[in-house]
């Protein structure tokens, strides 16, 4: 479906964290930092890349629980992996036949070892036909056929020569095993996520869900994942620790890696399965696709050293309490008085390199994903796989090409996914390629894979439903692709949803001049908290329809203030176990694109009924707490130790907004552009249509924004000098012509004050109910959590900035990094330098998380970047379905009423989960957007020369980052013989640098050669932080994407 119809103006991008809502985008929660696509504040750690997606929970592994013996299982399927592999090379490539050549082969393997001949010979005869014969009949219909063509056309092809891998993987366990042992605490077994490194046999890693390994197990190889996929839930059987051996700590792999200018392809290469005699013959177009990895340098050493942050020893040792720190009591007066989590130094000299060593694992079982219909087994009842009843799919998005070998003989073809941690998916024999393609091969085909359909003894997955999706290169299917590739494709919202919303907003419901409009009844409005008359007034981007949170304040007489947070009562109109609400629940939050939006509610709900929209009457929930006007909290309790009644008011209202502001306009009357005494405002600062209506006057709301403003101010600069960390990166807007998608201007969008009053307010109102839940919900208490930064990639760039700039960066907490910062903008005259210390730590940023407070130990609560000690959301429930859930929690616990609630602990945490992954999806959607505009602009207005900075270095590429663009790229040597002649080089202390000599005149990324004369360098030495003249143009092939080539050193 195309995202419903947004304003030409689109919605800004920025490279960091988001400050208050782009054109039509979300507005600021004044969440933590962030890396990436648009996100709820200037400082959001939301969608931090390079974090772990992995769910946790509070349980610890036993260490002491015996261990099962499946050797024997492991050990006859390895051997005749080894065999067949042996044997396919004896034989021209082509697998040994049961009657001859594999009895031959398995002779000879047996005669080695007599005793187990009996039983291999049976486990590749028998063992194997019953095995195959099981996961027919679990994947029995459509799917099937297809598999069983697939089948057929194997076995003609095993007559021909082979020119691939063969790959014999091992059978998987049984769910109810895996469980069995899981829920024994069995030490030598793990459950957690799985992601794949996008190359070739790429490595792969699964965080711990129980935190019983303090680094993330490390999967060698495509043997090793076991045919599961990047981003499946996987159970992982440990291998043994050996030191320095394989299967245990990463042996010399792991020093190569950890040694200064180690890249991924270093390890890559130590890592690959090798294709032998026939892997030179590959297709060149399949492996030229598998080579682009997308990854920066520098990340995959990140991943690989990936430290958990919470041992058995820091939740032993008692550590500081929240309450112990003074200014934290002043600013935030938290109500639940917590134990911190113990800082860690910020170096690991003189670490025992034996610490936390990285342990290496096998995929065993992969989890059913979630969004199976059935039941699935759980820890009490491992027997129950009823779950196998409907098996999920998976959609795929990516081009077709024809099977290595077979490019002559018209055979089969295999999925090249866009996402390079995918593998290549076989397609149905008598799939083709559609006659209508473009001749440069710039067509998208979808496909669906049936989990658990990856047999054994196939060596890619197959997948079903091929068909053709798109071209590329254009606005209308780049983002029909990106929509399906990133499953937030969601379509119209189908009749049962909108019979929900009829019945919600009918008894309201009128329309005027044609358009239809919602004001609530008086039995709507009865036993709700009456703030009609109260000033209020939202403040939102130019162009926002969801208007989801308006503000007011008050001065009170004893010098304090009233501040009022009231948000859409969204929870009003879609109650539990409807459709809405289930469609809600699925979508979990709305898909912000440049030129469009995907709704997480229909637009009677989201733009009408639930929108405050001004001079009208709406329903609203509210926090409304008193504070001082420098910022901190008020104090709760009286003399003579009786406490005064409380500050903080939590319910549900009736609201009607006096006016419409937007960030511009509130950034005006900040400023004193307008309304300073003067008896008309002028139209140019503040238009009419967005002056207060219901008696209000000009010079009041001005008066509210001014006070709100100096509140703030105060709030936020307290926040910074008391541990908050903010990593600002540029965010774009591009601005749309007529038809609204074509970009005709691309611009970085200002973060203005406006923006931060809103978030400092939303922010608070965020924490003060997150404190309600916790003190009423208790464990069903839905918290936001953001984890500390990857240790290791945070001193990664320590090292580097200490090497290249003198300057030393304390990571030992946020407070200690953002003084860091604060002091490298104090003492260092180039900006430039500062904003590229800030992209580089974006990178090992974690993303903050949903969950249900019981499932994790209270020291996991705190939010990392934010600096305090709990967090949730609350104030956008139009387009995120957490803060619904977070709505009705805090109705309960006003109603007293927790305990009826109807969903339990673990159904929030798990809801949660599924939030985590939706909002993820949703960010890499936006960002794909983002590059898609980017790209189109860069094709109609390429940009010769601008400033690009090295920030990372490898053997053939290089990590640059253009601080006009606010994004950072990989740029490939390859794409520059024509210009230079380059080389790789490394000092004695394993540090790295790129030399480039120019031979032609020409502009890399351009069309044409230049007429002037050639450059005046001769030789350029590339190193982190060398500045660099580059050209940015748009690459047309499949993904289109931004290329960035080097012109030579920046000479500006």
């Amino acid at each position: 479906m195309a995202p419903q119809e947004q304003s030409k103006q689109g919605r800004p991008r920025r490279r960091g964290a988001r400050g208050g809502r782009g054109a039509a985008g979300p507005k600021s929660d004044g969440e933590g930092s962030s890396r990436g696509g648009r996100k709820d504040t200037p400082a959001d750690a939301d969608a931090a890349e390079g974090g772990a997606d992995a769910d946790r929970s509070k349980g610890k592994a036993n260490n002491g629980c015996p261990k099962k013996n499946t050797s024997s299982r492991n050990g006859a399927s390895g051997s005749s992996a080894t065999s067949d592999a042996r044997a396919s090379k004896e034989n021209g490539g082509r697998r040994p036949s049961k009657k001859s050549d594999g009895a031959s082969a398995r002779s000879t393997r047996n005669d080695r070892n007599p005793q187990r001949k009996n039983s291999t010979t049976k486990s590749r005869g028998k063992g194997k036909r019953s095995d195959q014969a099981r996961k027919e009949e679990e994947n029995k219909g459509a799917d099937n056929a297809d598999d069983a063509s697939s089948h057929g056309q194997q076995k003609q092809q095993g007559k021909r020569k082979s020119r691939t891998k063969k790959v014999q993987y091992e059978p998987h366990a049984s769910h109810s095993a895996c469980l069995q042992r899981y829920s024994a605490n069995d030490p030598t077994i793990v459950c957690g996520k799985i992601r794949v490194m996008p190359s070739r046999n790429g490595a792969a890693f699964v965080t711990c869900d129980r935190g019983s390994q303090l680094r993330d197990v490390l999967i060698k190889d495509e043997k090793a994942r076991n045919r599961a996929l990047d981003g499946d839930h996987v159970f992982v059987e440990l291998l043994p620790a050996l030191g320095n051996a394989d299967g245990g700590a990463m042996g010399g792999a792991e020093k190569k890696c950890e040694g200064k200018g180690a890249t991924i392809a270093d390890y890559m290469t130590s890592l690959e399965l090798s294709d032998g005699a026939d892997g030179a013959t590959t297709s060149r177009h399949v492996s030229e696709e598998d080579e682009e990895v997308e990854y920066e340098e520098g990340e995959y050493l990140i991943e690989e050293n990936h430290q958990r942050n919470d041992t058995e020893d820091d939740e032993d040792e008692e550590g500081e309490m929240w309450h112990d720190d003074a200014v934290q009591m002043s600013l935030w007066d938290p109500a639940v008085n917590l134990r911190k989590k113990r800082k860690k130094p910020s170096t690991n000299e003189g670490r025992d390199d034996t610490f936390g060593a990285q342990r290496s694992g096998k995929v065993i079982f992969v989890v059913p994903p979630k969004s199976s219909a059935s039941q699935q087994p759980s820890e009490l009842t491992p027997e129950d796989e009823s779950y196998r009843k409907k098996l999920p799919k998976r959609t795929i998005v990516g081009t077709l090409t024809v099977l290595p070998g077979q490019e002559k003989n018209g055979g089969r073809y295999l999925l090249v996914p866009n996402n390079k941690s995918l593998p290549r998916f076989m397609c149905p024999a008598g799939t083709k390629a559609n006659s209508n393609d473009d001749a440069d091969g710039k067509t998208l085909y979808r496909a669906e894979y049936v989990h658990a359909s990856w047999h054994a003894t196939n060596r890619w997955p197959p997948c079903t439903r091929v068909t053709r999706l798109c071209g590329t290169c254009n606005v209308e299917d780049e983002t029909k692709a990106l929509l399906v590739e990133n499953g937030v494709d969601h379509g119209d919202f189908v009749p049962a949803v909108l019979r929900d919303v009829e019945t919600s907003v009918k008894s309201g419901r009128f329309y005027q001049d044609g358009e239809m409009g919602w004001r609530p009844t008086e039995e709507m409005c009865r036993g709700r908290r009456d703030y009609r008359k109260q000033r209020i007034f939202t403040i939102d981007p130019t162009t926002a329809k969801d208007l989801d949170d308006a503000l007011h304040i008050t001065p009170l007489p004893d010098g304090r203030v009233e501040i009022g947070v009231h948000i859409a009562d969204v929870s009003h109109f879609i109650q539990p176990k409807t459709a809405v609400d289930e469609e809600a629940q699925k979508r979990a939050t709305t898909v912000y694109l440049v030129n469009g939006i995907v709704p997480m509610l229909p637009k009677p709900l989201c733009e009408i009924a639930c929108s405050l929209n001004e001079d009208v009457e709406r329903l609203a929930f509210s926090c409304v707490w008193k504070m001082n006007k420098d910022g901190t909290l008020s104090k709760k309790g009286g003399g003579k130790g009786k406490p005064k009644q409380d500050d903080i008011w939590y319910g549900r209202t009736v609201i009607k907004s006096c006016a419409r502001l937007d960030y511009a306009t509130a950034q005006n009357i900040i400023d004193g552009k307008v309304a300073t005494g003067e008896r008309n405002a002028d139209e140019k600062f503040w238009p009419k249509s967005r002056q207060p209506t219901g008696g209000h006057t000009i010079d009041e709301v001005a008066a509210d924004v001014r006070l709100m403003h100096t509140v703030a101010m105060a709030r936020r600069k307290l926040r910074f000098e008391n541990g908050a960390l903010a990593l600002n990166g540029i965010k774009l807007s591009f601005q749309l012509e007529d038809d609204g998608e074509t970009p005709k201007l691309c611009a970085p969008y200002p973060i203005r004050d406006s923006n931060r009053l809103i978030e400092e307010f939303m922010l608070l109102a965020n924490y003060l109910v997150a404190q309600r839940l916790i003190t009423h919900a208790h464990g069903r208490a839905l918290l936001r959590n953001h984890s500390p930064p990857i240790e290791q990639g945070m001193q990664q760039v320590v090292d580097v900035s200490k090497e290249s700039l003198g300057f030393e960066i304390d990571t030992t907490n946020s407070s200690t990094l953002q003084e860091s910062l604060s002091r490298l903008s104090r003492e260092c005259e180039d900006e430039l330098v500062v904003q590229c210390v800030t992209e580089s730590l974006m990178t090992p940023m974690r993303p903050a998380e949903y969950m249900a407070a019981g499932e994790l130990d209270e020291v996991e609560w705190q939010h990392f970047a934010l600096n305090i000690p709990y967090y949730t959301h609350f104030t956008s429930p139009i387009r995120r379905y957490p803060d619904v859930i977070v709505h009705r929690l805090l109705q309960a616990t006003l109603d007293d009423d927790v305990d009826d609630f109807p969903l339990k602990q673990g159904e929030i945490h798990a809801a949660a989960g599924h939030c985590n992954d939706m909002r993820m999806a949703a960010k890499k959607a936006q960002e794909r957007s983002d590059r898609v505009f980017l790209s189109l602009y860069l094709k109609k207005h390429p940009i010769a020369s601008t400033l690009g900075v090295c920030l990372g270095v490898g053997e053939k590429t290089l990590t640059c980052f253009v601080p006009s663009l606010g994004m950072s790229t990989r740029v490939f040597l390859d794409e520059h013989k024509e210009e230079f002649i380059t080389n790789a080089v490394e000092d004695d202390n394993g540090k790295r640098r790129i030399v480039i000599s120019p031979k032609t005149n020409v502009i890399p990324g351009m069309d044409s050669a230049d007429s002037s004369p050639g450059p005046a360098w001769k030789s350029l030495n590339i190193s982190v932080f060398t500045k660099l003249e580059v050209a940015c143009t748009c690459k047309m092939g499949l993904p289109i994407d931004v290329r960035v080539k080097i012109v030579g050193p920046w000479t500006g």
